[in-house]
């Protein structure tokens, strides 16, 4: 090694010129060498408090000595400031109208600007069953709307098994259909629905009927839009399949009682992450942190495999790193959890130097579905926002004030585009910051074209929080 450097320096290196490019060039060559992760895991605990006022509707001959069927039925953010206008519509207004009163009902009020969270939900069914003679095996579950619908696929997946008849309306998709169970479902949308695609309610049909060999059947109303759901439960054969119940008019109404449930839940999780440093990082700076989620696939198996893909990849191939990357793992084969994600951000936050107006989110897939649900669920922490090939979601519209970059292939057969062009739309009605990119000539890998460009990158790191 000695011969040949004092060799390079007599015959190559013969001006202080020639040397200080040559010693550029291995500056570059070092601040271009590939970052690697470090793998690390965390102990989270997470408290909510749970706070619901909601109407229930005992049957009109109530005994305990029997057991008795039980609908939930979940309303959209209109009932949110007024809980008696849930009576105006849907199953309470079919109990006005004449429908036997033979079935619980409990209709919570949707508390606040949110989406349903499952969890609340099904404490305040718990606590129904130890006060009442419920029939565990004709719980039922139906919803309205962008909120109320999509709660009905929340709730569902979320707890397998727990309902037998499953009855979503106008509802944007759900991921992990199949988690379900062996329900029956009807699926109700209108054609003519310019806030959800009807495209969403024809992906679930065949996702429930190919995938689960479920007993599924979607009925479209072809001149409605939106507001189908006066149509469905104004329709005694609705009733007849969803409750075995007759319309008859004069049927006496027994009033709901008006109850508040009130329960703290508190868990303890353990997930695991990958994290990349900046080159050069130290704490004394304040450096952006972006947020990356995965697919579905073999990742949730095996952490290594996210470093197969998207922003990952990247920085272990060469990119300038010039901010933190998180890379959780998601623990299990279920959709992206938003609190335990917000409780594993919140400790990378707490325990690195990181510039709280420049925390990014994107993700990929099942990862872009859990990117649309952790900003809208937590839109002020996020300074942008770049789902790629994600479904739609509801309440898109509190990233009013964020930055968001949409990515979507036209040749997307398992996750319908028009989901991503929906939620533009929705975004660009209210005047937000928002871009949409479909990529013609890409199918459901839109992030290879998304990551790849330097124009999102710069886009992406040029955004500051308010």
């Amino acid at each position: 090694m000695i011969g040949k450097y004092s060799y390079l320096t007599r015959q190559s290196l013969r001006s202080t010129q020639q040397l200080s490019i040559l010693m550029a060039m291995l500056f570059l060559v070092a601040c271009s060498r590939p970052v690697t992760p470090a793998y690390g895991s965390a102990e989270l605990n997470i408290a909510k408090s749970i706070e619901l006022d909601y109407l229930l509707y005992l049957p009109l001959d109530y005994s305990p000595e029997s057991s008795w069927p039980l609908v939930l039925y979940l309303t959209g953010f209109e009932t949110a400031n007024d809980i008696d206008l849930i009576k105006q519509h849907g199953p309470p207004l079919a109990l006005a109208q004449g429908l036997k009163q033979d079935f619980f009902l409990v209709a919570p009020q949707l508390p606040g600007d949110v989406h349903w969270d499952p969890e609340a939900i099904m404490q305040l069914l718990n606590a129904l069953k130890s006060e009442y003679h419920i029939d565990l095996d004709r719980m039922y579950i139906t919803g309205i709307g962008d909120r109320g619908g999509w709660g009905v696929w929340d709730v569902a997946t979320s707890y397998p098994g727990t309902f037998s008849k499953i009855a979503p309306i106008s509802a944007p998709a759900c991921t992990e259909i199949c988690r379900i169970g062996d329900g029956a479902t009807r699926i109700y949308h209108g054609a003519m629905d310019t806030l959800v695609p009807i495209e969403d309610a024809r992906n679930m049909l065949f996702e429930l009927d190919y995938y689960c060999k479920a007993d599924v059947e979607l009925i479209v109303f072809d001149s409605s839009g939106h507001n189908i759901w006066d149509q469905v439960y104004a329709d005694q054969d609705f009733w007849a399949w969803f409750t075995d119940s007759q319309m008859i008019p004069g049927f006496p109404l027994v009033d709901p009682i008006q109850r508040h449930f009130s329960d703290v839940m508190q868990r303890t999780v353990e997930d695991k992450y990958l994290l990349y440093l900046p080159r050069g990082y130290e704490q004394q700076v304040a450096w952006p942190l972006v947020v990356f989620l995965h697919g579905s696939g073999s990742a949730i198996d095996n952490i290594e495999k996210i470093r197969e893909a998207g922003p990952p990849k990247l920085f272990e191939t060469g990119k300038d790193s010039e901010f933190l990357l998180l890379a959780p793992q998601l623990y299990a084969n279920v959709p992206w959890d938003a609190d335990r994600t917000h409780a594993l951000i919140q400790k990378i936050i707490n325990e690195y130097h990181v510039d709280p107006k420049r925390v990014y989110i994107t993700g990929l897939s099942r990862g872009g579905f859990g990117t649309w649900e952790l900003a809208v669920k937590y839109p002020e922490l996020f300074a942008a926002v770049a789902p790629i090939a994600a479904r739609d979601i509801p309440g898109v519209e509190r990233l009013a004030e964020s930055n968001v970059w949409i990515f979507h292939g036209l040749k997307d057969d398992g996750l319908p585009w028009q989901g991503s062009q929906f939620m533009y739309n929705r975004l660009e009605n209210i005047e937000a910051n928002v871009q949409l990119t479909l990529f013609k000539d890409a199918a459901h890998n839109a992030w290879d074209p998304a990551y790849n460009s330097e124009d999102f990158w710069q886009w992406l790191l040029a955004q500051r929080a308010e």
